[in-house]
């Protein structure tokens, strides 16, 4: 049972190191692109602005209503939506070409960053009970390290590709294969402990 318990803890680290990468590389690799961006679909500083700034708008007021939207989608539904948001985000950055276009994608992906945010500290709390500092370490430096792979990557790939669009792109493909793995995480065996835990407090 120990060695059992052991590999499912691996698995949940897995799954939580997944979730984290996914969270820093939409506004890390707008950065060093701007340039390239700007003068790709014709955005003026101000506007360019918005790129990484609706993101983060966007988690501020999700954060608000964590308690509501934990409620309404639960942990499963909740992280999946996220992932699928900022899958589609980057792949859509792949042939954009407008500026409002790009600017919805901006806002597409902070709000799937957003809701992954808000629901991954209660599964961490709940799946890795005692062991919790260790795993928000873990998914601290996967986000840390996400944002900066992505930051040192985009350019690199824009300039092989000679498309800024790759740059932001390819970043759809680690979305992609987080949600892979949330799909087939036994994340409805969180909800119902996390359930149970709140009835045995009343």
């Amino acid at each position: 049972l120990k060695h059992e318990s052991a590999w499912r803890s691996m698995a949940w680290l897995l799954v939580v190191i997944s979730l984290a990468l996914n969270l820093r590389p939409s506004l890390t690799a707008i950065s060093p692109l701007l340039n390239d961006i700007r003068t790709g679909v014709g955005l003026g500083f101000q506007m360019a602005g918005l790129l990484t700034t609706l993101p983060v708008v966007c988690m501020g007021l999700v954060a608000l209503l964590s308690a509501q939207i934990e409620a309404r989608l639960g942990e499963g539904r909740g992280i999946a939506c996220g992932l699928l948001c900022i899958l589609l985000a980057g792949a859509a950055r792949g042939v954009v070409d407008h500026s409002l276009l790009l600017l919805l994608t901006a806002l597409l992906a902070g709000l799937g960053i957003a809701l992954i945010q808000v629901l991954v500290p209660g599964l961490i709390k709940r799946r890795f009970a005692g062991r919790v500092a260790m795993a928000m370490g873990l998914y601290s430096a996967a986000l840390m390290g996400g944002g900066g792979l992505a930051a040192w990557l985009s350019p690199q790939l824009a300039q092989r590709t000679g498309h800024w669009q790759m740059g932001l792109a390819v970043w759809a493909l680690p979305a992609l294969l987080a949600l892979l793995i949330w799909l087939r995480t036994p994340w409805r065996e969180a909800q119902a402990l996390a359930v149970d835990q709140g009835l045995r407090r009343f």
